[in-house]
Order: C-alpha cells, then sequence, then structure tokens
C-alpha cells in the first residue's frame, strides 16, 4: 500500500509540476494521501493504471460505464465524427431549457426510450444542473449513434439548440463550485447495483449510497479531512449574497462536517435551503453557519443519490404518504441488503424511478410491491 500511495503521489506531483493539475492550498499546507487517492479513485478500476502510465497525454476523461459517472479533468469540446484516438467514441451534451425537460423524458420516459432504442446510444438528462435554468441532456456512443440521437431530437424540438457543450468553459457568473456539480455519482441505467439507503424523505423519496463503488470507501476518509479542517477557527464563511448551486461545508450532527449544495438563498430572513450531497436530506440553516470549502474537498464524486421508487404514489384522495407508509418503508430498508435499479424517470422531477429489492434472508422482496400490498401506497401502472 506504501509503494502505491508514493506511485500516486509521485503522478499527481508530475502533473503539477507540468500544469495539468491545479496547486491545491490546503489548510496544513499538506498534500494529503487522501487528495491523492481521491484523485486517481474517481473512476472504476481500470482507468486506475492509465493515469500512471499515460502522464504525458494533453487531456484525460474519466467515464465510468457502470456507474455512469463521469469527472472531467480537461478536454477539448467534442465534434460530431471526431472519434477517440482508441475507438469510435463521442461524448455529446446539449443544453436544455427546464421547460422543455419533461417534453424530452417524455411521459414515464418514454421518449428518452424511444431514443436509446432507436439508436443504441447511452442518454440521460443531469438531474443535478450546472445550469441554474436549464439542464444538461448526456449522449454517449459511436459517432453514428449519437447522430441518430440529435437527428431524432431536432425533428422534435426544433427551437432546441443542438450545440455540444461538452467540455466547453462555463459562462463566466458560473463558479467552480456550481462546475463540480458534473462530478456525482449516478445510479447505472437499467442495471442493478447494491446500496443502501442514506437518508429517507418519505416513503417513495430517498438518497442511496453505492457503497460497493471504489469511491465510497474515501468518503470516510473525506469526513475525517474536513472535520479536522473546519474544527480550526477563522475558516471564511459564504459570501452574501450566496449564490444557488454552490457546495459549501455545514456543520453536521456530533460536530461532523458536511458538503451541501444551496439550493434556495433567503436573503430577508439570511437564511439558506440545503442539499447534503453525500448523505442526503434537506435543511434550512442560517447563511453564517456555513463555510466556504475547500478545493480539494471537491474531488470525490458526491456520494448521495436522490431517487423516487417507481410505480408507487400515494393513496388516493391523499398528497403525500402517511406516516406508517414511510415507517414501513424505514423498516424495511433499515440496516438491510438492498439492490436497486433505474427504470425510468421523472416527468417532472427529472430523477431516476426505482425499483428496490429486500434482499436479507432467503427471500428477494420487492420494496415498491409490499409498500402496495401492506395498503401504505397505490401502484401506478404504465
Amino acid at each position: 500500500m506504501q509503494g502505491l500511495l508514493s506511485q500516486m503521489l509521485h503522478a499527481a506531483l508530475h502533473l503539477i509540476d507540468t500544469n495539468k493539475l491545479p496547486v491545491v492550498n490546503l489548510c496544513n499546507g499538506v498534500l494529503s494521501p487522501f487528495v491523492v487517492l481521491s484523485f486517481f479513485t474517481t473512476s472504476c478500476g481500470n482507468e486506475f493504471h492509465n493515469i500512471i502510465t499515460c502522464l504525458d497525454i494533453n487531456s484525460m476523461d474519466f467515464v465510468d460505464s457502470g456507474c455512469a459517472m463521469r469527472r472531467r479533468v480537461t478536454r477539448q469540446n467534442a465534434k460530431l465524427g471526431g472519434a477517440s484516438r482508441k475507438s469510435d467514441h463521442v461524448i455529446w451534451e446539449i443544453e436544455v431549457p427546464k421547460d422543455l425537460v419533461g417534453r424530452l423524458i417524455g411521459k414515464q420516459g418514454r421518449f428518452m426510450n424511444s431514443l436509446r432504442q432507436a439508436s443504441g446510444a447511452k442518454i440521460y438528462v443531469s438531474t443535478l444542473p450546472y445550469f441554474r435554468d436549464s439542464q444538461v441532456c448526456h449522449i454517449e456512443g459511436s459517432s453514428q449513434q449519437v447522430e441518430k440521437v440529435l437527428s431524432l431530437i431536432g425533428k422534435k424540438f426544433k427551437e432546441l439548440c443542438l450545440t455540444n457543450i461538452y467540455g466547453l468553459p462555463p459562462p463566466t457568473p458560473l463558479t467552480l463550485h456550481s462546475l463540480l456539480m458534473t462530478a456525482w455519482l449516478f445510479l447505472p441505467d437499467g442495471v442493478t447495483v447494491e446500496v443502501v439507503v442514506a437518508h429517507q424523505v418519505d416513503a417513495g423519496h430517498m438518497f442511496l449510497q453505492q457503497h460497493t463503488h471504489p469511491t465510497f470507501r474515501v468518503l470516510r476518509s473525506l469526513d475525517q479531512q474536513m472535520y479536522a479542517c473546519y474544527s480550526e477557527p477563522e475558516i471564511p464563511t459564504l459570501p452574501t449574497p450566496v449564490e444557488v448551486g454552490i457546495i459549501c461545508a455545514a456543520p453536521g450532527p456530533d460536530g461532523a462536517w458536511l458538503r451541501a449544495q444551496v439550493i434556495s438563498y433567503f436573503e430577508e430572513s439570511n437564511e439558506v435551503e440545503l442539499r447534503y450531497v453525500d448523505y442526503g436530506g434537506y435543511d434550512k440553516v442560517k447563511t453564517d453557519t456555513l463555510r466556504q470549502i475547500r478545493s480539494d474537498f471537491l474531488s470525490l464524486p458526491f456520494q448521495g443519490a436522490e431517487v423516487l421508487l417507481d410505480n408507487v404514489v400515494p393513496l388516493p384522495d391523499e398528497d403525500h404518504f402517511s406516516s406508517e407508509a414511510d415507517a414501513a418503508v424505514s423498516e424495511m430498508t433499515r440496516g438491510a441488503a438492498l439492490v436497486a435499479q433505474v427504470t425510468s424517470y421523472g416527468n417532472a422531477t427529472g430523477l431516476p424511478l426505482i425499483q428496490l429489492w429486500n434482499l436479507t434472508g432467503d427471500e428477494v422482496v420487492s420494496v415498491n410491491r409490499a409498500l402496495v400490498e401492506r395498503g401504505f401506497a397505490q401502484w401506478l401502472g404504465y
């Protein structure tokens, strides 16, 4: 392990020396093993070796098809038909105004599914945009597959600009912290993955963590690093007015400090609404309790995936799930071995819709169906 860390540290310092990595100012002035380890573990398995052995490349792209997660270091704008040197692989991203996102996804995800089936490309709409008034449609595949998707989208949305924004510099009002919203660990489409429930909003709304993903093991080290840093006095507070969408450090339980995203800013009361990006959940706190986050604390992909249970809605004449329904889901998921699969995306929210199964014991129990069978929800068929 010592030798591996030494190799990784040497590689990171080489990149810094050749201006391929930004120099990070640390609270204690030391480049910690966490910084190096988190940088080199932002993609699964195979990319690890490539980072160490290909230090002379001008740009690196970390694409994890199994985790639907991408970390971009530097990359020129991909051009349609401009395949990578290794294979005909194109990444194309288009900016979609929020009032068109629902139509692009389609009812119960039908239009998005039809694009996948017709083209064979990987396509999804980012549920955590780094543009305030729009979201990003990510398309990935061969040049022919991407061209097919763009053609179908162009026919339906003649007013939509199909310019590739992947790798473009952000608009000037965009802060570094907002840009790094792209570094989120998404659940993969149509693949069952092992998960744990990090936070339950209600019976049909929760945050999941992929605890078997290679980056998850670095989270505890990050927690320790943030605790040590923000326990020191005179760490800068957030400048006001607070920008919606930025990532900050927020106080958590038992003296912990957690990464959080500002969702709303209330100037009159000097408060913000936060979404905790690793452990899930929302909260409304005073602005002066928050701290600016160190750049190296953003290198680990955000671990909390916000999801909704598919096919499950509150009982008739109810606009929310009952406390009994909330308790039933908590009972089925707390401390349990779970697997989840993304089956669609919410038409209104853009959030992934999932099927969730409990694997504890000899039985495989569908949490979605069990909630309905126990009389706490109704089944919504497509």
